[in-house]
């Protein structure tokens, strides 16, 4: 019996949650966040917490998502924080970090990103 097995496209979004996790279980916040560093685990980060994480020390980067609305600097990311379970949005928003291996996956990069935007917005294209 022969079974076939399709290939299947990953793309960024994919990527980028294969990197999640499941949560915090009985550990301190400090030990959490080093234990997702060790698994190169995408953290993201309440305002907060984020001046307590030093991300070049563990190998991460912060993740940038291009905002085609311009509302944001495509550095910010909300959710829970990884270290104080608190939602980002009602601590002044979030940052994700992402481990450099996988920064180039699932980020692009902003001074691209800019040029693009600057290259629409004299163009005259509107979003």
């Amino acid at each position: 019996m022969v079974e076939l097995i399709a290939k299947r496209r990953w793309t960024k979004q994919d990527i980028a949650k294969s990197t999640e996790h499941p949560g915090r279980q009985r550990h301190t916040p400090a030990s959490w966040i080093c234990d997702l560093t060790d698994l190169k685990k995408t953290i993201l980060l309440c305002g907060v917490c984020r001046v307590k994480f030093n991300p070049r020390k563990h190998g991460y980067r912060r993740l940038f998502v291009g905002d085609p609305t311009g509302k944001t600097d495509g550095y910010s990311a909300n959710g829970r924080c990884d270290a104080c379970s608190e939602r980002t949005e009602n601590i002044g928003g979030g940052t994700a970090f992402v481990h450099e291996t996988l920064y180039h996956a699932v980020s692009q990069d902003p001074a691209v990103a800019r040029r693009k935007a600057r290259m629409r917005w004299r163009q005259g294209e509107t979003i």
